[in-house]
């Protein structure tokens, strides 16, 4: 399942890379606001990202740790529902 997780990790990251490099063309580029993902996905697409992240994270650190491997799968979804809790609080004032 480390695969799995990993996958999921990898995943999360390329897409947090690419929503900072979308906001900084959108922000930098004139008549290209239309790149910001936050107007384009919201709120469900950067829960998405923090969700992506924090299973993969999850689900590795327990595997890792030597846990069960549905225990592990618990832990995934924990932190899938940990970034998504950091991602709405911290999310941008006009969101």
């Amino acid at each position: 399942m480390v695969w799995f997780y990993a996958l999921a990790l990898i995943a999360g990251i390329l897409a947090l890379l690419a929503w900072m490099i979308a906001v900084a063309v959108a922000a930098w580029v004139d008549g290209w606001e239309f790149a910001d993902p936050e107007r384009r996905f919201g709120a469900n697409g950067r829960f998405a990202v923090a969700g992506a992240i924090g299973f993969g994270m999850g689900g590795m650190s327990a595997s890792f740790a030597g846990w069960h491997p549905v225990v592990a799968f618990l832990a995934a979804l924990l932190g899938t529902g940990a970034l998504v809790l950091v991602a709405r609080t911290f999310a941008p004032a006009e969101a």
